[in-house]
């Protein structure tokens, strides 16, 4: 074989036909975040670390390619400035230069620096739930009329990098949109003209933060409705929970406050506050909210500090602390009991100062982030266990527990019972249920005795024996005369998007379908179904024929979710939520009028606007393997009881005057503001 020597002669002309090289993708796409925000930068202890890396999988043919902004199939960012009248330009992530560096640096001045970890820090999120959920992410959109819910498909969740000129930061549910503020750090009381700027931008905890409160609301269609002190004080704890443990995927950060703290992870440092340069340049002594200032305040003994109740709490934020010091007690204790071994070996015959060595290090930084990513995915899987509506503290912990028991029925570990623990330890009860034990928490199963005539006495198959044949459980991506190019453009998560609108329309038809067994159906879901109920209040459907007016429901949602434990353990479901909504009003004995009917001829008005809507809802699960009955999960429309206990939390927000408009429409524009 003749080698060639010598330089090639670049003058010669090329052969034609040859074959262009074919490069494989990448793995994983490379961006550079802060680890925490900026300020961790400028003190020499923690500048170390606050560099950090997000990797991001690849984008995939059957979604939609990086285009500048940066957008893709999950996200638009567009940064747009209101206050100077400025659109910055988009940063181009595919450009050669950015991927040969992982991203631009880390960078306060630069915009699209600040596009890039927006984008970074969210899709990061946005993949923790698929993975913990077993399928993909959808976007809500809430409607200015509020009491009517329309699912439509919104492809891409907006994110603005500075969309306000204040000290705030939110999710918007009507625009479906992040929106994050900048602002001049607080001095003396106000802000400081000469001080430099705070760009929540760059905060990955408040990134986080929004990004969760979009997913939930994606899951959850009511869950930003106000109905009892739980409700917006759950959203709030749920976004902290997510944003506090995905610092536990740092790793070089967790390897560094555990050799600080020498492994001890009941103390402030990092890893347990949220947002420091935010609630420091706003005034606070420090974090914006941390994880462990409720366990604090409980373990003092002195009577220097009241202990806070929850009894007491109504403000959501301070509410909602209580379930983050819970969930958060829990995996402190879990970790504990994982590294119990390797601190008794590392303290023997060492003094209270020494350091620990970087294998020892290294391997608890290992345990508390694989206790920290099995708390969470527990915490994020119990999201389908709620009921579709009004949630309490107390159903989220029967959530989390037969969530996991579902998927992992064995639990050496006792992860549940550390997590139940931590629950009744902050007040946070079930109440219905005979103990706090992790058996009694759990969801009751269908009983077969109370429904004959839907359910065998030794089985429960064939409930849904009618309705299955009509839903789509796969991705069909070729239709009968579909030509190549179609289905080479078909996009998967739009493709599955169809699937569950498919499913959602078939679920409504069916029941409204007349049946002899209605009234049980009716026992067994919660809601009305029968035209001749006598809760008249209960909204008649828009589409019903004159005088068959069917009471409406709506179904927010039919979901596959297939799910894989941690020893290979297969969980698949079909999860249906429904809901229906009764006129509600302050005055009881309107309300009775409302309910036999007599009120829509005698106020005509007044029936067609109430004073609030009440709502009902359930969460059915049927295990798609055997297509059995699993789990009811209910909140019955007519529990009279609940409607007076909403009635009275109403009333209480009524003082809020014109400010109840505003914390309707944009709930967490309220309350993230100052």
């Amino acid at each position: 074989m003749n080698i060639p020597v010598g330089k090639p002669d670049v003058s010669a002309p090329r052969k034609v036909g040859l074959p262009l090289p074919s490069y494989p993708n990448p793995a994983v796409r490379n961006l550079r975040v802060y680890a925490f925000d900026p300020q961790a930068s400028i003190d020499l202890e923690t500048s170390v670390i606050n560099d950090a890396v997000i990797s991001l999988p690849w984008e995939t043919p059957w979604e939609d390619p990086l285009t500048p902004g940066p957008c893709n199939e999950y996200l638009e960012v567009i940064d747009y400035d209101p206050v100077s009248a400025l659109f910055y330009a988009p940063v181009d992530l595919n450009d050669p230069n950015l991927l040969a560096q992982d991203g631009l640096p880390p960078s306060e001045g630069r915009p699209q620096f600040h596009q890039q970890m927006v984008f970074a820090v969210a899709m990061k999120t946005i993949r923790l739930f698929e993975r913990a959920l077993g399928r993909a992410v959808f976007w809500a959109r809430q409607h200015k009329a509020g009491d009517r819910h329309r699912t439509e498909y919104v492809q891409k969740l907006r994110i603005y990098p500075h969309a306000l000129r204040q000290a705030n930061a939110y999710y918007s549910p009507e625009k479906t949109a992040l929106l994050f503020g900048y602002f001049k750090k607080s001095h003396a009381g106000g802000y400081d003209k000469d001080a430099g700027w705070v760009f929540t931008c760059l905060s990955q905890d408040i990134i986080a933060h929004e990004t969760a409160h979009a997913i939930l609301h994606g899951m959850q269609r009511r869950s930003i409705e106000s109905t009892n002190p739980d409700a917006l004080a759950f959203h709030e704890a749920f976004a902290d929970i997510v944003a506090l443990f995905q610092h536990f995927t740092l790793t070089d950060a967790v390897a560094h406050q555990i050799a600080a703290t020498r492994g001890v992870l009941r103390a402030n440092n990092l890893l347990t506050g949220l947002a420091r340069q935010f609630g420091e340049a706003t005034g606070r002594n420090g974090a914006l909210r941390v994880a462990l200032e409720t366990l604090q305040a409980e373990a003092r003994q002195d009577g220097s500090v009241k202990k806070a109740l929850i009894s007491e709490t109504s403000e959501p934020h301070a509410r909602g602390g209580f379930l983050v010091a819970a969930i958060f007690d829990a995996f402190v204790t879990i970790y504990e009991r994982r590294t119990a071994d390797l601190m008794r070996l590392a303290n023997a015959g060492a003094g209270p100062d020494r350091e620990l060595s970087p294998d020892l290090v290294g391997r608890l930084a290992r345990e508390a982030s694989k206790a920290a990513d099995h708390i969470l995915r527990m915490c994020v899987r119990a999201l389908d266990y709620l009921p579709p509506i009004d949630v309490r503290f107390g159903e989220y912990l029967r959530a989390i527990i037969t969530a996991d028991a579902d998927l992992v029925p064995d639990d050496p570990l006792r992860y549940r019972v550390a997590v139940a623990q931590a629950f009744r330890s902050r007040g946070i009860f079930v109440p219905g249920c005979i103990s706090m034990a992790p058996d009694s928490l759990m969801w009751d199963k269908p009983d077969p005795s109370d429904l004959p005539g839907l359910m065998a006495e030794d089985q429960l198959y064939g409930i849904f024996a009618d309705l299955l044949p009509k839903l789509k459980l796969s991705l069909h991506f070729s239709e009968p005369g579909d030509d190549l190019a179609e289905r080479q453009q078909r996009n998967l998560r739009e493709e599955s998007h169809k699937v569950v609108m498919h499913n959602q329309r078939e679920t409504w038809r069916w029941l409204n379908t007349p049946h002899p067994s209605d009234g049980e159906w009716e026992n067994l879901l919660g809601v009305k179904l029968l035209a001749d109920t006598p809760l008249k209040s209960v909204k008649m459907s828009d589409k019903a024929e004159p005088g068959a007016a069917l009471p409406a429901v709506e179904v927010h949602s039919t979901r596959i979710a297939r799910r894989a434990g941690p020893d290979g353990q297969e969980l698949h479901q079909l999860i249906i939520q429904i809901t229906q909504r009764r006129r509600g009003y302050f005055d009881k004995d309107r309300q009775k009028a409302a309910d036999d009917g007599s009120l829509e001829a005698s106020d005509p008005k007044a029936w067609h606007n109430p004073d609030f809507w009440f709502r009902g809802g359930v969460t059915v699960h049927t295990d798609l393997r055997d297509g059995r009955l699993r789990r009811v999960i209910r909140k019955r429309i007519d529990n009279d009881e609940r409607l007076d206990n909403e009635r009275r939390f109403r009333l209480g927000d009524e003082q809020l005057g014109g400010s109840a408009a505003m914390a309707v429409r944009e709930p967490f524009a309220f309350m993230h503001g100052e």
